[in-house]
């Protein structure tokens, strides 16, 4: 049976089974270890935002506030796996990527 993924999306309902959290600063990014409770809290909205495996989740039933999860760490609310967008970036036979000639 294969198993269904989709993309994080904004409004997306995901179950989030993380262990860390990305916490940003003002100057830099530290990643922490979290422990969630089993009371229900661990159901989030997806922001649609997303930045090098880490996927912006408001946790109302936790504390309302939004949160950097693992991807690999969210599914749906059926079981769905979420997986990142892969962007592709095109580059120049000499390795460079495109840039916009003036």
């Amino acid at each position: 049976m294969n198993r269904l993924e989709v993309k994080p999306s904004k409004g997306f309902k995901v179950k989030v089974n993380a262990r860390r959290e990305a916490v940003f600063g003002d100057e830099s990014v530290a990643v922490n270890k979290v422990s969630l409770p089993d009371d229900g809290s661990r159901v989030g909205v997806m922001t649609g935002t997303t930045l090098a495996g880490f996927c912006e989740v408001e946790m109302p039933a936790l504390d309302g506030k939004k949160h950097w999860y693992p991807i690999e760490d969210l599914a749906g609310e059926h079981g769905e796996a979420v997986v990142e967008d892969e962007v592709q970036l095109d580059e120049d036979e000499d390795g460079s990527e495109d840039e916009p000639e003036e």
